[in-house]
């Protein structure tokens, strides 16, 4: 039997409240425990000291759960026990409001449930994973309405290689009907196309649109640049607009965007607080929105966590017994490698010099609990694709998104140790475009940057996500193929190989093809970064010497 995502988040949320209320009496009555055997002078500053931590504990997690003036009321208790400790004055009125902090919210840890969850902010469930759509499919079904055939069944075959099943339509007519009797995933059309009728491709698209329940995606191609043609084109709700001469290719990278963005690893977030049922509620928040989140709550590992997780955002409580939040996000920063992750900082205390002094310490966002679900996935969610936009950008190829030399290998670096710890095998590839040079020559170089990007995104589209691909140099390519043995990685090279090689590129009203030839190596216990690199390349010089167009795995 199927269960509703949001009714399976909303029993984990009334268990996480229900256990967070237990916890709370308890620790309420134990505080009262607490402070009945000390003095009401500052003698006993150790024992006062541990009663505002948990004083400070209670006022970050109670808001979350419901309890708003059991955490108000423990904020304030927080700050009247800081003054007095800091200028030494009597405690008496502090412990006697102490003792009588249990039974005076007894009434409120008593209420039911079902109440509680009224007085809570509800969390925003992402329920895409979970409904069936277009983006899930392997295959996804696009329609092409154009009247150039040999245009159409170019596109359709670029589109083929990058597994979609693309149908070219000639007739507007024969379109529409199709869409009837089977709703594709997305159309293509030619604005400029005419039919017997004399309807335009973008009025076509406007119609079949009409007549299907859910939004379909529509992209353009169209010989004009006017302002105009693109102004209705954005009121049709055009998803991607391209000029002629078309670049299919980038109009595969349209696709990819809008049909299969699923394919995008989801925002790492790690979460570090010493609250552990405020981590399992945040958790749940950020879970429930997308995100892969980690939580820790022993400060001293967030390295070596890091190491291993790699997060896209860091979230901090503020205040922590071993160390505070800002001071574990200077040991953070430290650090070259995370001197790109957001620090994002959580706090009970709204005191605005507190949140300064924490925001000059490495800080990027300050947030005051209890915080609204919506207002920390939004918070962490603009810091995260923040952190990731410029990660690409200092990271990555211009001209194919791809790791840039340097980078890839210090990825495969990690890999390999990755794959080593776990035990599991890895491969290498060196691959590399045939006669490219005849192809700048003859053609020019900004058809060798097409078919560069195209080899590149055939890749990108075609391997795993766990995979990690490079452009090593010019027309080379490393490829790191985790958890793979050497026999699959060479059929998948291949696989690879032969798809490239039924690819058509246009130039000058001449079309050609390209071939690539590659050398394949499993990694060994003792080989380096360098050693598997240099090995690799051997292989594929072996595969360009004898012939090129093939894949070579033996020495």
């Amino acid at each position: 039997m199927d269960h509703n995502p949001v009714d399976i988040v909303q029993e984990r949320l009334r268990q996480l409240r229900e256990d967070y209320r237990l916890w709370l009496d308890d620790e309420l009555n134990a505080l009262t425990g607490k402070v009945e055997g000390l003095t009401g002078d500052t003698h006993h500053r150790v024992a006062w000291l541990e009663v505002r931590n948990r004083l400070h504990k209670i006022a970050g997690g109670a808001g979350t759960f419901g309890f708003c003036d059991i955490g108000e009321a423990c904020r304030e208790l927080e700050m009247q026990l800081d003054e007095a400790l800091s200028t030494g004055r009597a405690l008496d009125d502090i412990k006697h409001s102490l003792m009588a902090l249990h039974e005076r919210f007894e009434p409120a840890l008593d209420a039911t449930i079902s109440v509680l969850s009224g007085q809570a902010e509800a969390i925003p469930v992402n329920t895409a994973s979970s409904v069936p759509n277009a983006t899930a499919k392997a295959y996804p079904r696009v329609y092409i309405l154009e009247d150039d055939e040999t245009l159409g069944h170019q596109l359709c075959q670029i589109l083929a290689s990058f597994h979609y099943a693309a149908t070219l339509f000639v007739d507007g007519l024969a379109l529409q009907q199709a869409c009837r009797a089977q709703c594709p995933d997305a159309l293509i059309l030619d604005l400029h196309f005419a039919d017997d009728g004399a309807a335009e491709g973008l009025a076509i698209g406007e119609a079949i649109q009409h007549e299907t329940t859910a939004q379909l995606p529509i992209f353009a191609t169209e010989e004009s640049q006017r302002f105009d043609v693109q102004l209705r084109a954005v009121r049709a709700g055009v998803e991607g607009f391209l000029t002629r001469p078309l670049d299919p290719i980038r109009l595969a990278e349209m696709l990819e965007v809008h049909l299969r963005g699923h394919r995008a690893a989801p925002m790492r977030v790690l979460m570090v607080d010493d609250d552990a049922a405020t981590l399992d509620y945040h958790r749940l928040v950020l879970e429930t929105a997308g995100f892969s989140v980690t939580t820790l709550d022993q400060p001293e590992l967030v390295l070596e966590v890091m190491e291993n997780f790699a997060p896209d955002v860091l979230v901090l409580d503020v205040s922590m017994p071993q160390c505070s939040g800002p001071e574990l996000a200077q040991i953070v920063r430290y650090h070259s490698r995370w001197l790109q992750v957001p620090i994002v900082y959580l706090s009970a205390s709204g005191d605005a010099r507190a949140q300064l002094t924490a925001m000059t310490k490495a800080g990027d966002d300050f947030m005051v609990k209890p915080i609204a679900p919506e207002a920390l996935v939004a918070a962490v969610t603009a810091r995260a694709r923040r952190a990731r936009t410029l990660a690409t950008a200092l990271s990555r190829d211009g001209l194919t998104g791809l790791l840039k030399h340097a980078d890839i290998k210090e990825q495969l670096g990690a890999a390999l140790a990755q794959a080593r710890r776990r035990q599991q095998p890895l491969c290498v590839v060196m691959l590399d475009i045939d006669h490219f040079k005849r192809v700048n020559d003859t053609y020019g170089h900004l058809v060798g940057d097409e078919v560069i990007r195209a080899l590149a995104n055939l890749l990108s589209r075609r391997l795993r996500e766990s995979d990690l691909i490079g452009r090593y140099g010019g027309e080379e390519f490393l490829l790191v193929l985790n958890d793979c043995e050497e026999p699959q990685a060479v059929r998948i090279v291949d696989e690879l190989r032969e798809a490239f090689a039924r690819f058509s590129f246009l130039a000058d009203q001449q079309s050609f093809a390209c071939t690539y030839s590659a050398g394949v190596l499993q990694a060994s216990a003792g080989n380096g970064v360098e050693t598997l690199i240099g090995r690799a390349d051997q292989r594929l010089y072996r595969a360009k010497s004898e012939g090129r167009n093939r894949v070579v795995a033996a020495d």
